[in-house]
């Protein structure tokens, strides 16, 4: 009889129609178990899911912000009163933040970059903060998502307007909706990804400029947006960055684990948004370069099928952007059950097998535990290691792309894969075919 009174009770003090406020408790994350590990560790309020041919990371958000905010509608939980931040800041007028369906199809691999390609450097005339000024510009709206599932904008302002402008009208967490419309986004930096890794508990000091490591989300083509640090937390190198702080490199995290191998990301470093666009030849050109303010403008890699509609007088470059669906549907959930724990050490069949050049590897550890997966060829060469580091229980996977190797390309033929976890030591069999 108690717990009924006590339910009742709650009820009674909920009011009818009332909302449950939007968190990083509250909000619903699904990343399947067969996804790269780097959409597994640093994802929240998204669903995830690997598409058929393994190609792609369909990655689903609803743009919401898991957080207070003065954009949301008026009576929501999250909603709180507008602050008056000082000359020239305005709030946008029925500006609000509303639910949609967002989907954007990652590469796995984006292979080689159409810069790489050409052997150009993204300077700092082509990132110069103004809307599709060149043909490898991503294109207006929403182009990446956020580690918690808000939208990713192109960098630059809608036609008539400057983006250092669009500053004043952001929210505490660097957010704004499109005009008086409830696509609620952000251009630069937030504090809003680096409390998902506070959540985590990869984190101790979600601010950015002196978070541990800074992580804010992933553009449709790949590239990765990170704030002052790499994944292993240490600095980046500016000697190697381009005009939009980009450079290419294997992203390893803070344990040695390769999260992405050979993969252009761009850093969001700087002390305070300014309208001094300055290039390092000091000419009055770019968009704040060294100092990039903003999300990625450039588009580094080309992704087949997403972009169908080019600026007038331009030809269709293959620019990704936010889809109504997947540009692939999603493959086998695979090992999705996240809450279990396994009750023994197994090795999965790899998944295409043959494969070309994609394939997946899925494993069981029951306890945490120090693992190895390595790759090897014929005569017993080590090919690739891909996981070497300590793990927690659970049901694991990793992704081997045989395009994505250091040395000497990977021959056709037959390949064996090894795990070692503790004292379980497996080997099986798998054969890539070009």
């Amino acid at each position: 009889m108690k717990i009924y009174v006590i339910l009742i009770a709650m009820f009674l003090l909920k009011p009818l129609g009332a909302q449950d406020a939007y968190t990083l408790e509250t909000c619903e994350t699904d990343v399947s178990a067969n996804v790269p590990e780097f959409f597994q560790k640093y994802f929240h309020c998204v669903t995830a899911r690997l598409s058929e041919s393994g190609n792609y990371v369909n990655l689903y958000y609803d743009g919401t912000a898991p957080y207070e905010s003065w954009y949301w509608a008026q009576g929501h939980p999250n909603n709180i009163a507008w602050v008056d931040l000082g000359d020239p800041y305005f709030l946008v007028q029925g500006g609000y933040i509303e639910a949609a369906d967002y989907v954007i199809s990652i590469p796995v691999n984006p292979g080689t970059g159409i810069w790489e390609a050409r052997g150009l450097t993204i300077d700092a005339e082509l990132v110069d903060g103004d809307v599709e000024t060149s043909n490898e510009e991503y294109p207006m709206g929403s182009v990446g998502s956020s580690l918690s599932g808000v939208n990713m904008f192109n960098p630059c302002a809608a036609p008539g307007d400057y983006i250092e402008e669009e500053q004043y009208s952001f929210d505490y967490y660097n957010g704004h909706p499109a005009g008086n419309m409830g696509n609620y986004h952000y251009h630069t930096n937030s504090n809003g990804p680096l409390e998902v890794l506070e959540y985590k508990g990869l984190i101790n000091t979600p601010t950015t400029g002196s978070a541990e490591i800074e992580v804010f989300g992933i553009m449709c083509d790949g590239v990765v947006v990170l704030g002052c640090t790499e994944l292993d937390g240490s600095s980046p190198d500016p000697q190697t960055m381009d005009a939009q702080n980009g450079h290419v490199m294997d992203m390893v995290d803070e344990l040695g684990v390769t999260m992405l191998s050979n993969r252009y990301h761009t850093h969001i470093c700087y002390d305070q948004i300014t309208d001094l666009d300055t290039d390092d030849m000091n000419q009055g050109v770019g968009n704040g370069y060294p100092d990039h303010e903003f999300t990625p403008e450039i588009s580094y890699y080309k992704t087949p099928g997403q972009y169908t509609m080019p600026p007038p007088g331009q030809q269709d470059n293959d620019r990704c952007e936010h889809l109504s669906s997947p540009l692939e549907p999603d493959g086998a959930l695979g090992l999705d059950d996240i809450d279990a724990v396994p009750v023994s050490f197994v090795l999965y069949d790899n998944y295409p097998n043959p494969f070309n050049p994609i394939t997946v590897l899925n494993y069981d550890i029951p306890e945490n535990s120090f693992v190895n997966v390595t790759i090897y060829n014929m005569t017993g060469r080590r090919v690739k290691t891909l996981v070497n580091a300590n793990q927690s229980a659970g049901f694991k996977s990793v992704v081997w792309d045989a395009t994505n190797f250091v040395g000497q390309p990977v021959a056709t033929g037959v390949y064996f894969y090894r795990i070692v976890a503790g004292d379980f030591v497996q080997m099986k069999k798998m054969v890539f075919v070009k």
